[in-house]
C-alpha cells in the first residue's frame, strides 16, 4: 500500500495516497461523510494496479484523516482540495470518478479544467444537491435551524447519521452546475442505482437537455443502491475506465 501522505496548505492538511504507475491517472473522489478507504476506492485502486494506471485517493477537509471539523466546510472547500492536490502532484491525463457529492466536485473540475481530464465518471452523482435535493426535503423547522446557524442531523441507519451545517449550504451556493455555461466536451458516464433512495435515477437527466456535457451517457444498474458498492456495479463501472 502507498504510504499515507499529507498535503499542507495554510491551515488545511489533506490526507492522500498516490500510487504512481504510469502517465495515465485515475482519481477517486469520495462522497459526503465518507473517506478514501471505502470499498469503491479499494476496488478502483486494485483495478488500476492491474491496468497499470496511476491512482489517487484522498480525504476531503473534515473527513477521514484530513484535519478540520466537517461542519465547517462545503463544496467550495472540497473543490479547492481537489484543485490543490492535482496542482501539487502536477497530474494530467486524468479520469475522474466521483461518488455522490464527489460527483459534484468532479463535474466542477472537469468543466473548469477540461484540458487535464480525459474522462468523467459519476457514481450516483449529486450535483447541486444542497439546493435541488436536500433543501427541498428539509422541514420548515429544520430550515429555520439552518438559518439560525444551527446543525441538523438526519439518521439514515442505526450506525450512520448525516450532519448538515449552515456552512454546507453557504459554501456551496456559488458552485451550482446549473449556473455555469462551461462545457466538458469529452466522454461523461453517469451511473445510477435503480434502488437508490438518496439520489433519484432521473436526477441527472437534465444534462441531456443542456450543453454542459456533450458526450453524456446515463447508465442505470437495476438492483444497485446509492453506494453502488456491489460487485455487479463495480465490475460494470470498471469496464468504462
Amino acid at each position: 500500500m502507498s504510504k499515507l501522505q499529507y498535503f499542507i496548505k495554510g491551515n488545511n492538511k489533506i490526507a492522500y495516497r498516490y500510487y504512481k504507475r504510469s502517465k495515465k491517472n485515475l482519481i477517486f473522489i469520495h462522497g459526503l461523510m465518507s473517506d478514501m478507504n471505502g470499498q469503491k476506492s479499494v476496488f478502483f485502486n486494485n483495478h488500476c494496479r492491474k491496468e497499470n494506471i496511476s491512482f489517487l485517493c484522498f480525504d476531503f477537509s473534515g473527513h477521514g484523516k484530513s484535519n478540520g471539523d466537517f461542519i465547517n466546510f462545503g463544496i467550495k472547500d472540497w473543490y479547492k482540495n481537489l484543485k490543490d492536490l492535482i496542482n501539487y502532484l502536477n497530474l494530467k491525463n486524468i479520469t475522474l470518478i466521483g461518488s455522490s457529492m464527489g460527483g459534484w466536485v468532479a463535474m466542477l473540475y472537469a468543466l473548469n479544467f477540461s484540458k487535464n481530464i480525459d474522462k468523467l465518471i459519476g457514481i450516483a452523482a449529486a450535483p447541486d444537491f444542497t439546493k435541488d435535493l436536500l433543501w427541498k426535503e428539509l422541514s420548515d423547522h429544520n430550515k429555520a435551524k439552518i438559518r439560525a446557524n444551527k446543525i441538523i442531523k438526519k439518521k439514515v441507519s442505526d450506525d450512520f447519521t448525516y450532519q448538515y451545517s449552515p456552512k454546507l449550504f453557504k459554501n456551496s451556493k456559488d458552485h451550482f452546475i446549473k449556473d455555469t455555461n462551461k462545457k466538458f466536451l469529452k466522454e461523461t458516464i453517469l451511473f445510477h442505482g435503480g434502488k437508490d433512495l438518496t439520489v433519484p435515477r432521473s436526477y441527472n437527466d437534465k444534462f441531456f437537455t443542456n450543453s454542459n456535457f456533450s458526450k453524456l451517457i446515463n447508465i442505470t444498474i437495476k438492483n444497485a443502491d446509492h453506494s453502488m458498492s456491489d460487485e455487479i456495479s463495480l465490475n460494470t463501472i470498471s469496464k468504462f475506465i
